[in-house]
């Protein structure tokens, strides 16, 4: 289209604008009552065809180097429109008899600019700052023509033009500017309303053809709308869209994946390599299938599970196009494969299309829709319409079926290779597993001070809007804002409290334990002990409920239970399985006469530390609090063999640091500097211990000191990184 105007709007333009200036200037009184002689006329006659055979020639031979002229040449044609306007209120009679030359006379110099300023808009820049300032000067030498010729009312009109015409200019330099800033600002504002309006007849169409389609999205916005809290407070249910910090990934190699839990908080950097999942997706190109596979990685509690669960929800709401302008519209699909791997495992040859359909199945039962019409995922698979999301890989415990899910996976990426996919995993659990498909490997970040303090506004805001039943006014807001900055300035003034927050779960319980007034632990270990305290019974007195059993009771039964679900290597329990594992437990606290399914649906109904996944299947609100109350049975009961027995296990490694931040660390770090080569996850988690243990002997500390030393030397990239990684933490301690 521009080149259409250049090459065909503008001659034609151009044409008539001449033709029109002949004719005004046919209206000029004759030769002789101007008094103007016939070399003055040759000469500017001459002056004007050099003038437009140097603008006519000097584009075609530039340069392409060089700097192109503006753009918006169309502006050039203003003074037509202002010269027909005068000629317009003249011919009109609109014009006072005495002020009809003067307006004539405007009138004719506003046509001949509207002439001469589109092609030099299209010169090059350089040329344009030449030739800017011929008019001008061109209106004070007729005006010292007139002078000599002591003419002086006609050089007072000239001296006029002039003026006019340098303010024109510097007119229109201002203008161009401006309209180079407005005209993407309007092109993006008209692309986005016309993206909305698409999108509504799109989704209206969908809406109407498949019914089922509609009911689906429903059923994803009934799971994923809620912020879950992991048990933290039970009192009042979150919006997900209302506190979901967008979190910042980094595309990073799978073997240089940093585990540490706790990373220092920073300020909002310029790290070019961190971006958000939709600049990722935004990206997708089938000629590209790294873009189109991905592996999300991340610390306990980083947010990956609700980092889906937001885009879940987002395309379910399509409010995909708003979040991000150039994010694809695709059908989400999310599969928790802890809930998945039995299926996967007894059936290598299940399909992922089988798969999607069995729970969507058993999900619109729950709420009464429509089941999915024959073959209908298979069909949107094979058409490239999905996103498939696959969370937890890690939460495979055991490690043989976490590579069968793996090779599962690797074989559906392979069957679907257009097809987009998202898994996530802790790293330990996805470095055991990995993948074999070309994947685009990213670890999501800590949060930075920004993100910290958008986070606790939300989550402080939206919690008092909660209690109060809905209502949102000037003092709700004004009480919100006031915890929360109470809460960000302590974080800021306290360095143990600052590298726990730059974790969502961490930080969430954090913003718990101060809005209940309780004293903010220093360690993360300390943190998950005072959230206990108060999901077990601070809560209770709270609300004046009473039990017979203390918080240190219950939770001396939950570490039995918790300490037999990671020797199982799972998560999940039956009822009547936790039923015969705390039993002797309970009555030891509570007598004989306790009843264990009483105490089972109590933590799950009042503390919310554990959860009815389905009918008679339950787990802990979140692995971690598994893996710390399994800590605290170890310690207690003195079995740190079993957790040296389970060092090379990724399944242990969250539990074995919470172990270490409670006792002497200078076993478990033993155990990996005894081995004939350690790997470099065994041995980052030796640092770990070392880090976060509650002491450690002077022997190991000074061992670790040298392996510390050797490994900033190595040829090895993993170990020199892993070794600068944990140099800079302790510099930042």
């Amino acid at each position: 289209m521009s080149r259409f105007i250049q090459n065909l709007l503008l001659p034609l333009l151009l044409i008539l604008s001449n033709g029109f200036l002949g004719w005004l200037i046919n209206q000029l009184p004759g030769k002789q009552d101007l008094k103007i002689d016939d070399p003055i006329i040759i000469l500017l006659t001459v002056a004007c065809i050099l003038a437009l055979f140097i603008i006519g020639t000097i584009p075609s031979q530039s340069q392409p180097s060089a700097t192109p002229g503006n753009q918006n040449w169309l502006v050039g044609f203003l003074p037509l429109l202002g010269g027909g306007i005068l000629f317009g209120l003249l011919k009109g009679k609109h014009v006072a008899a005495e002020f009809n030359s003067a307006v004539f006379y405007t009138s004719l110099v506003l046509f001949g600019l509207g002439t001469v300023l589109p092609p030099v808009l299209i010169l090059p820049r350089q040329w344009q700052n030449r030739l800017v300032w011929v008019p001008p000067g061109l209106g004070l030498a007729v005006m010292l023509y007139f002078i000599l010729r002591r003419q002086w009312t006609a050089s007072f009109l000239a001296l006029v033009v002039t003026v006019i015409l340098m303010l024109f200019i510097h007119a229109i330099k201002f203008l161009i500017p401006v309209t180079n800033q407005l005209t993407p600002k309007f092109r993006a504002k008209r692309q986005q309303l016309a993206d909305s309006l698409a999108n509504w007849i799109w989704n209206e169409i969908e809406n109407f053809t498949s019914p089922f389609q509609q009911q689906y999205y429903q059923s994803l916005t009934y799971i994923c709308r809620d912020y879950q809290t992991q048990g933290l407070d039970r009192d009042r249910t979150l919006k997900l869209q209302k506190v979901f910090v967008p979190l910042k990934i980094s595309a990073t190699e799978a073997a240089n994946t940093n585990p540490n839990m706790i990373q220092p908080l920073k300020d909002e950097g310029n790290n070019s390599n961190e971006t958000q999942i939709w600049d990722f997706l935004a990206k997708i190109d089938k000629n590209n299938l790294e873009v189109w596979r991905m592996a999300v990685l991340g610390a306990p509690g980083s947010g990956k599970t609700t980092l889906l669960r937001y885009l879940t929800h987002t395309y379910a709401t399509k409010q995909e196009r708003k979040v991000h302008r150039k994010a694809p519209q695709l059908i989400p699909i999310l599969l928790y494969l802890r809930d998945v791997r039995q299926e996967i495992v007894n059936n290598h040859q299940l399909t992922l299309a089988d798969l999607i359909t069995q729970q969507v199945q058993q999900q619109h039962q729950k709420y009464q829709l429509l089941n999915p019409p024959p073959n209908w995922f298979a069909e949107k698979l094979r058409q490239n319409q999905c996103l498939v999301m696959l969370d937890g890989l890690d939460e495979v415990a055991d490690a043989t079926q976490r590579q069968q899910v793996s090779s599962w996976v690797d074989a559906q990426m392979g069957a679907y290779p257009d097809t987009a996919f998202i898994l996530t995993s802790r790293p330990f659990g996805y470095k055991t597993a990995l993948l074999q498909q070309t994947v685009t490997v990213s670890e999501v970040q800590p949060f930075s001070l920004r993100q910290m303090q958008q986070f606790l506004h939300s989550w402080y805001l939206e919690t008092e809007v909660m209690s109060r039943a809905g209502q949102n006014d000037m003092g709700v807001r004004a009480e919100a804002k006031q915890q929360a900055d109470d809460l960000i300035k302590r974080i800021k003034n306290s360095k143990p409290l600052a590298d726990m927050a730059v974790n969502p779960l961490l930080l969430t319980m954090i913003a718990t334990v101060h809005r209940r007034g309780s004293a903010l632990p220093g360690k993360r270990v300390e943190l998950y002990r005072e959230i206990c305290q108060i999901l077990l019974e601070k809560r209770q007195t709270a609300k004046n409920i009473a039990d017979a059993l203390t918080a240190t009771q219950k939770q001396s039964v939950l570490q039995v239970l918790a300490f037999e679900l990671m020797q199982r290597k799972t998560r999940e329990f039956k009822i009547s399985d936790g039923i015969d594992w705390i039993k002797d437990k309970l009555a030891d606290v509570a007598g004989s006469g306790a009843n264990q399914e009483n105490f089972i649906q109590q933590v799950r109904d009042v503390s919310g530390l554990l959860v009815e996944k389905e009918v008679g299947v339950y787990e802990f609100a979140h692995l971690s609090f598994q893996e710390y109350l399994a800590a605290v049975q170890i310690k207690e009961s003195n079995q740190e063999n079993l957790l040296i027995g389970n060092i090379k296990q990724s399944w242990w490694a969250e539990t074995i640091r919470l172990y270490a931040a409670q006792s002497n660390a200078s076993n478990l770090i033993r155990a990996v500097l005894a081995m004939p080569s350690p790997s470099v996850e065994e041995m980052a988690l030796a640092y770990d211990c070392w880090d976060e243990g509650l002491s450690v002997n002077p022997d190991i500390r000074q061992q670790l000191e040298q392996i510390l030393e050797q490994g900033l030397n190595s040829t090895d990239p993993e170990i020199a990184k892993l070794a600068a990684q944990v140099q800079l933490s302790r510099r930042l301690k």
